[in-house]
This record gives structure tokens, C-alpha cells and sequence, in this order.
């Protein structure tokens, strides 16, 4: 394949590296179960004792609480009232943190199903309808151009490859940045979900539990991007022939492909912020 060959390939297979790809509907496990592992250990031997005090600290609050609301003047079963209470609380909010890895690979696993629905239902694919012989066609048809009109469309279809490329790297960026977020959110996970054990602060739980969820949910979300684009693509695109003006062909698929593009990078960089506002998450 010659270097014009290669970038016309380019502009009309817009697609992310497999492993970029592959992350957008796996749980992190699945994505990458060692450095997933380091980042559970890392929460539960140094993060989990903090949210394991600040449980406590809550819980005592709660009791006092409790207490302060009681009727000191029962008796008999009704007096078992206070205790079961706290009992019973204390049970569900220390089996709840204790299984916050579990939770949250829950969420996980929602998430990447309905990626994988998508992909599935849609027969997901990157292409926009150029095939291999049309883009080799695409190359001669430039090569049998006048010098002047060839080294014209060479700059052109150089410099829409390197805008594609930028885009390109823009959502490869973006899909990491995803990935990394997850595992902060995990590895600091049992800070904000302790104030479940507190009237007063159990709003910071709920709205670490929507971001969490936001940021799971991004990947369906890019994967969305790309079906859009790719049906906004296929919707223009016509089969090449030599009784075709290249440049006129050239011309016009490079202008709504640039315009596309730029949609779809704006589109993957603005995901994350779109499905934050569809959770209300702050």
C-alpha cells in the first residue's frame, strides 16, 4: 500500500486502537484485570481504614441521634426498639462498604452490557463505505492527474489526513482519560460512599454513585459518537469510478469528512459532561 493509499485508508476508516476500542464495553477487570487488581488493593489497605472511621464517626452520630430521638419511657418489646435499630443499620451500611468492589463491578457490568448491545444490535463498524479497490482506484485516479492538479490534491488530502489524525488522537485521549478516571473514582471509592451512614452528608455518596455511574455509562456514549458518524458518513458516500472526477470526488468527501470529524471529536470530548448532566451528577 503506497503512503496516498495509506491515508485515503485513513479518512475513510476513522477508528480508534483496538485496546481503546475494547474499553469502551468491558468492565476494568476485563480490560486490564492486573493493574485493576493493584488499584483494589490500594483501596482496601490504606483508602478503606479512612471511610472505615468515617463510618464509624457516622454511625456513633446516628446513634446519638437516635437516642436523642427516643421515648426513654418504653418498655417491654417496645424498648428493643432503639437497639434493633442500630443493629440493623449498623449490619446493612458495614455489608455495604465491605462489598463497595462488588458494587461498583456491578455498575461496571451494567454499563459495559449495554455497550455491547449496541455494538451487537448495530453491527458496529468504522468503515464509511470505501472499500479497499475503490481507495486503491481512488490513488491511480490521482496519479494519472496533471502535475500541478496532482500536487494539489496531494496537499489536500495530506492535510485532511492530519486533521483526522488529530481527531483521531483527540478521542483515543479522551477514551484513556475515561479509563483512569474509573480507577480514581474506585480507589477512593469508600471516602464518599462512608457518608451513607449519615442523614446529613448522604448526598456526597449519592452523587459519587451517579458520577460513577456517568463515567461508566461514557463508554456506551462514545460508542454512540461513532454510530452517528459512521451513519452520517455512509449517508453520503458513493462507489468511485474512473468515469469520476477524482478531484470533484476528492473534494467533496474530504469537506464532509472534515465537517463529520470535527462533530465526532467535539461530540467523544464533550461525552463525559453530557452523561453527567443525563445522571445530575455534579
Amino acid at each position: 500500500m503506497t503512503f496516498t493509499e495509506s491515508m485515503l485508508s485513513d479518512l475513510c476508516n476513522l477508528a480508534l486502537e483496538d485496546g481503546f476500542a475494547e474499553s469502551l464495553n468491558t468492565t476494568l477487570s476485563q480490560f486490564d484485570s492486573g493493574t485493576n487488581s493493584i488499584i483494589v488493593n490500594l483501596m482496601r489497605n490504606s483508602v478503606f481504614a479512612i471511610g472505615a472511621t468515617l463510618l464509624t464517626l457516622f454511625m456513633l452520630m446516628e446513634l446519638v441521634a437516635m437516642v436523642n430521638r427516643s421515648d426513654s419511657t418504653e418498655t417491654g418489646i417496645g424498648s428493643l426498639k432503639l437497639p434493633s435499630n442500630i443493629m440493623i443499620k449498623f449490619a446493612v451500611f458495614a455489608f455495604l462498604f465491605c462489598h463497595i468492589p462488588a458494587i461498583l463491578n456491578g455498575i461496571e457490568s451494567t454499563a459495559a452490557s449495554i455497550g455491547n448491545s449496541m455494538v451487537t444490535n448495530a453491527k458496529y463498524s468504522f468503515g464509511v463505505g470505501v472499500s479497499a479497490s475503490q481507495i486503491t482506484a481512488l490513488a491511480e485516479g490521482i496519479d494519472d492527474l496533471s502535475f500541478f492538479s496532482k500536487i494539489f490534491t496531494y496537499i489536500v488530502v495530506f492535510v485532511c489526513w492530519l486533521f483526522v489524525s488529530i481527531v483521531k488522537g483527540i478521542v483515543s485521549l479522551t477514551t484513556v482519560f475515561r479509563i483512569f478516571e474509573l480507577w480514581i473514582l474506585l480507589l477512593f471509592a469508600p471516602i464518599p460512599l462512608a457518608t451513607l451512614a449519615s442523614p446529613d452528608f448522604r448526598q456526597t455518596a449519592i452523587n459519587y454513585l451517579k458520577t460513577f455511574t456517568a463515567v461508566c455509562l461514557q463508554g456506551s456514549a462514545i460508542i454512540a459518537c461513532f454510530l452517528i458518524y459512521n451513519a452520517l458518513m455512509s449517508t453520503f458516500v458513493r462507489a468511485y469510478d474512473s468515469s469520476i472526477d477524482v478531484s470533484e470526488f476528492i473534494n467533496s468527501f474530504l469537506l464532509q469528512n472534515i465537517l463529520y470529524a470535527a462533530a465526532l471529536a467535539v461530540s467523544v470530548f464533550s461525552s463525559g459532561k453530557i452523561v453527567k448532566q443525563v445522571m445530575n451528577a455534579v
